[in-house]
């Protein structure tokens, strides 16, 4: 190992340690470490390491690296909404999650038990994410491949558990994954936002892709949620008339 390595090295341990992360998040110091620990087992070689760490950090200054609840523990990326619903009973709570989502999935297979003074309902859901593809095309013998870049759309797949009292409303979404066609290949592809991280542990040509994915998704689920606590909240518009 070259003394330049060795200080590179030497560099990234300190700023990982020093750094820290929380266990539920994934952060860009988990995504150091995992490079360097590809190094260190010898799948990558110095110069493999040297330049997958500037491409890194080249791509994640000109594209905000998704910040998401990931369990570095579990290795599972679950987003948790604490809504407070002051004045908005249980029951009703309960009748417009069925309702919207009767609406917006179209179907009323929600899970639904009691215990005590809390409900919880579970239910399968899906929204459409839009993300960047990156590939190669054939222009002509004097450009030969040139890459391009096209939106594709995914249809991104996840089970929402609400847990439910008097004034409150506790949303998970859990079970994430994603499916979509590549452009390429014209395959169907099926994957679990799980298995998107580490992100640098992918194809290079993917990373963009996938954190823009992830992003995407976020804002997403962010949305979801909002959604489901404004037809919450609107019930009385619904029903006095």
């Amino acid at each position: 190992m070259t003394t330049s390595m060795k200080i590179l090295l030497s560099i990234a341990l300190l700023l990982i340690r020093a750094l820290g992360w929380p266990a539920f998040s994934q952060t860009q110091a988990l995504e150091y470490e995992s490079m360097m620990n590809r190094y260190l087992a010898k799948e990558l070689s110095q110069l493999e390491f040297k330049d997958l760490s500037i491409a890194w950090r080249e791509l994640t200054d000109s594209i905000s690296y998704p910040e998401v609840p990931y369990d570095s523990v579990s290795k599972k990326v679950e987003y948790e909404f604490l809504n407070a619903l002051e004045g908005i009973s249980r029951e009703t709570i309960v009748n417009r999650v069925s309702e919207w989502a009767a609406v917006t999935f179209g179907s009323t297979d929600a899970l639904l038990t009691h215990q005590g003074n809390t409900s919880r309902l579970i239910l399968n859901g899906s929204v459409e994410v839009l993300f960047p593809d990156i590939f190669m095309v054939w222009k002509n013998s004097w450009r030969g491949y040139v890459e391009t870049e096209q939106l594709n759309s995914s249809i991104c797949y996840f089970t929402m558990v609400f847990t439910v009292k008097d004034g409150k409303l506790k949303s998970q979404i859990v079970n994430i994954s994603y499916q979509y066609t590549d452009f390429v290949s014209e395959r169907t592809i099926s994957r679990t936002l799980n298995s998107c991280f580490p992100i640098s542990s992918n194809e290079q040509e993917e990373w963009k892709a996938l954190i823009t994915l992830v992003n995407e998704t976020k804002e997403s689920l962010n949305a979801v949620n909002d959604l489901v606590v404004d037809y919450i909240k609107d019930y009385e518009n619904d029903y006095n008339w």
